[in-house]
């Protein structure tokens, strides 16, 4: 399985993947090699302790160290905010990720892991966030390649995504602004400094919300870099 993560759009079941496609009794430890995450963003591994803790999956759980150590971070935070706050019920608990979690088998870039007789895979640096990778899969002689989120471009604190020449059977692409034609991004570096630079020099305040983990680091970087 490549990636595991819940729908943000959602606040009631079908926030969660329909596993019951998969199969009717359950558990799904019999019907899957492997999970592997590309990175710690909820909509990629969000559904990890459901998937894992309340449908059932007693197997391997590859992911980055850094996607490790950051993933139980943020679900914890998710479940704080959707059980705790908004007392929504029919959601993992803190033990949940836990257990969870204990499942994972941390993957280096670049390593090549023998899953099984037959099963291969190898993580590339996918750019994007900090622990991000692209994982080429091996099954025989045949070969996908999955990108989850990458970055062509790099920024002030992460490189651009690479990996080795290959030509895999199937390439499994993220698709982000795929149609979209934006402004360069020193341009709307530029305007977006001028907007805070304005409002500081009136005395005002800036709050700049960030949708994600990992781009308030690079707002960071970019504002002192200015100053």
């Amino acid at each position: 399985m490549l990636d595991c993560g819940m729908h943000m759009g959602y606040n009631d079941d079908r926030r969660f993947p329909d596993f019951s496609y998969i199969t009717q009794n359950g558990r799904l430890t019999e019907f899957l090699d492997c999970v592997i995450i590309s990175h710690f963003h909820l909509d990629h591994c969000g559904a990890l302790p459901f998937m894992s803790e309340m449908v059932g999956y007693d197997g391997p759980i590859y992911m980055t160290h850094p996607t490790k150590a950051i993933c139980p971070i943020l679900l914890e935070d998710f479940r704080k905010i959707t059980v705790d706050k908004k007392g929504e019920t029919n959601f993992f608990t803190s033990q949940m990720i836990k257990d969870c979690m204990k499942k994972v088998v941390p993957l280096n870039l670049h390593q090549t892991v023998q899953v099984d007789d037959e099963l291969e895979i190898k993580a590339y640096y996918a750019g994007h966030v900090l622990g991000a990778a692209m994982v080429q899969i091996k099954v025989g002689s045949e070969s996908v390649v999955y990108t989850g989120d990458y970055n062509m471009t790099p920024d002030r604190h992460l490189g651009a995504a690479w990996i080795d020449k290959c030509r895999p059977d199937v390439l499994i692409s993220e698709s982000t602004y795929a149609t979209t034609i934006r402004d360069s991004k020193r341009c709307r570096e530029r305007d977006f400094l001028k907007k805070v630079h304005e409002s500081i020099e009136r005395g005002g305040k800036v709050l700049i919300p960030v949708f994600a983990l990992g781009r308030a680091q690079e707002l960071c970087i970019l504002l002192e870099t200015f100053w």
